[in-house]
């Protein structure tokens, strides 16, 4: 065959033509002594490729398309993006122009992000930061890109607190990520007060701000907390707002707070005397509430205890007349209540049978909620697994979740995977997801709306996992960076902290945290932490954490912003394998403890008001539980009327 270039020969025929007047050459025989196959394998190979290929892209001529966006021009390879991109996929591989075409011309796509989504189908990176994570979910949702939706939807939950959660809400909404703004949802309802107070809440729309307070599960220390938040709203803007005021305040439940304060509403409020139709709402409602002492008004605020609202009252349609709606009144909302939940374990009395096995007692109750306003223990539908030690217990989105944990008898004495969750609303348990790792004696803590599992497992190292109860699904994270074997786990300011130490006695403790974002542990060095504890158990109040042992009374707090640590008022007693919950502004700690030279057991529980520093012994819990694990929720408490067997009358 001619060269299609006369008296010139091309590479390959001049590469081509040379090996073969050289001939093949024979290897002898001897040279191969083992006739075993050799399987290469170079394990740079895939890195190196698209590290290639991203080289290449900067020479036009070894790239297949030409993507345009803002104009400004992308080299790139159809086949990479197209594994990265669903979107590019069916528009490469199907019957279009673009699948053939040189140049493909995006329209509306921020070039920015383009090429950051470019340069990760090439690198597998990415940097994600507040700058840039709206427009890079934005145009991933565009251009269809999973996995950095994926990591942008984390970013997004990790970093919600209350200035962001309603933006980061109508965001997920508006981009279709569920995952964004159930995760959102539930922050506001746990932080309603919190958010209210934020300059995003004073710019809602009318609409938006009725579908919040039209939530039936949002939770405030304070009965007035909603009314409040609109009349907030409105002033931020009257001219345009005053029209609204009654049918929002329609949705404050005004007929569930004190006469007083509406008494005040109507005396001192501008915004209500200047509105014909708010004034004639709360009149009617104090003539629903009629006129108790705050004492004896069912929805005082009062213990520490917080509340919130179930059923929701009607609003007036447009039109209506007072007459008709004194003639059918809305329904007084029902209330929750936030409660100390427990399971409980193994009980002091059970006992060995002949076969060295545990009896269970007759009717074994093993879960129960504390009211701080009543003072009295109910019970709840028993967890399934009875007799168990070494479990954890925490609560999210207002439900109860339980894992792992231990029977120690001579039948079962393996750790468990299993994981339960306990939805008030339904009155049952049900399984979950189990574990990846088996675990007893473990630690677990909410973070960023996912539960972290922490050590428990059979190995030298803090093995960690975490579930997403979106996704249903756990997932290992880093390890600690220091192993220890008796240690406690809390959030606190949107980080993760553990502190233990090794089973040796009297070994320091280590302080150690984990950042989400970055799915890295640290260890922290703060002046006067405890030398030693016992069992730690540690939980978060007013972003401080505190400390407690099962050895000791004495009580430490640790600040994060500050880094440093120091001592409280002392507990009363020792609680042994119990917890410590906050509540409300009050921390809650149960434990037992033996009393006395005749061995007296005893399970009690002291409550700790920072503000005066102060702890006051609050009874016994209804079980001489060996082990227990607490949390608090809100519950609705009419609904669970059955004293808990064993109760104290507290």
């Amino acid at each position: 065959m001619s060269s299609p270039f006369p008296g010139r020969n091309t590479l390959a025929t001049l590469c081509l033509g040379s090996a073969c007047r050289q001939g093949p050459a024979a290897i002898p025989s001897t040279m191969v002594r083992n006739m075993d196959d050799f399987d290469f394998c170079l394990p740079s190979h895939a890195q190196g490729m698209l590290e290639g290929l991203q080289q290449l892209r900067a020479n036009p001529k070894l790239a297949d398309v030409t993507l345009v966006a803002g104009g400004r021009e992308f080299p790139c390879h159809r086949g990479i993006v197209a594994l990265c991109s669903h979107y590019f996929h069916a528009m490469f591989s199907g019957n279009f122009a673009e699948s053939i075409a040189a140049r493909v011309e995006l329209k509306e796509v921020d070039p920015g992000m383009l090429e950051m989504l470019l340069d990760f189908a090439y690198t597998g990176k990415v940097t994600i930061n507040q700058g840039n994570v709206e427009g890079l979910m934005r145009t991933s949702s565009q251009l269809h890109f999973p996995t950095i939706q994926k990591v942008c939807s984390r970013y997004l939950r990790q970093q919600m607190d209350a200035t962001n959660c309603l933006g980061i809400c109508e965001f997920g909404e508006s981009h279709g990520c569920p995952e964004v703004s159930s995760k959102a949802w539930s922050f506001l309802q746990e932080n309603f007060e919190a958010v209210s107070w934020q300059e995003e809440f004073l710019q809602l729309s009318k609409e938006r701000l009725a579908i919040y307070l039209s939530n039936d599960q949002l939770q405030v220390q304070e009965e007035q907390s909603l009314a409040e938040a609109v009349l907030r709203w409105v002033r931020h803007d009257p001219g345009p707002r005053a029209q609204f005021l009654p049918e929002l305040l329609e949705l404050a439940h005004l007929v569930s707070l004190p006469d007083q304060y509406l008494q005040n509403l109507l005396a001192t409020e501008p915004l209500v005397r200047d509105s014909d139709a708010s004034k004639a709402l709360v009149t009617r409602s104090r003539a629903m509430v009629g006129t108790p002492s705050p004492k004896s008004h069912p929805l005082s605020h009062g213990g520490g205890s917080a509340w919130s609202l179930m059923v929701l009252p009607r609003p007036l349609c447009q039109g209506q007349s007072d007459a008709g709606a004194q003639k059918n009144p809305p329904t007084p909302p029902q209330k929750l209540e936030e409660v100390l939940v427990v399971v409980g374990g193994r009980m002091l009395e059970e006992s060995e049978d002949e076969d060295g096995g545990l009896e269970m007692p007759a009717t074994p109750r093993n879960f129960a909620f504390y009211n701080p306003k009543s003072r009295r223990w109910m019970a709840l539908p028993d967890f399934p697994d009875y007799n168990k030690w070494g479990f954890s217990l925490v609560a999210l989105n207002n439900n109860v979740y339980v894992t792992g944990g231990s029977r120690g008898s001579q039948n079962d004495t393996w750790s468990t995977t299993q994981a339960w969750c306990f939805c008030p609303r339904d009155g049952a348990w049900k399984p979950i997801a189990s574990m990846l790792k088996a675990r007893t004696n473990h630690t677990s803590a909410v973070l960023n709306g996912e539960i972290y599992v922490i050590g428990g497992t059979m190995v030298d190292a803090v093995e960690v996992e975490r579930y997403d109860p979106y996704n249903k699904s756990w997932c290992a994270i880093s390890p600690a960076l220091k192993y220890v074997s008796n240690f406690a786990a809390t959030s606190c300011l949107g980080k993760l902290y553990l502190v233990g130490s090794c089973a040796v006695k009297y070994n320091a403790l280590t302080l150690q945290c984990y950042n989400p974002v970055q799915d890295l542990w640290g260890v922290i060095t703060s002046p006067f932490i405890p030398k030693y504890l016992s069992a730690p158990r540690c939980a978060t109040l007013h972003g401080l954490i505190y400390l407690i042992g099962d050895n000791t009374k004495k009580v430490h707090v640790y600040n994060p912003e500050a880094n440093i640590w120091q001592k409280v008022q002392l507990l009363h007693t020792l609680h042994e394998n119990g917890g410590m919950v906050p509540l409300g502004d009050q921390l809650f700690v149960t434990g037992g403890h033996w009393k006395g030279m005749d061995g007296d057991y005893r399970v009690e529980m002291e409550v700790y008001d920072c503000a005066k520093d102060l702890w006051t012994r609050e009874g016994s819990l209804p079980c001489l539980w060996l082990f227990h694990s607490s949390s608090s929720i809100f519950m609705d408490t009419s609904k669970w009327t059955e004293a808990f067997q064993g109760d104290h009358g507290w």
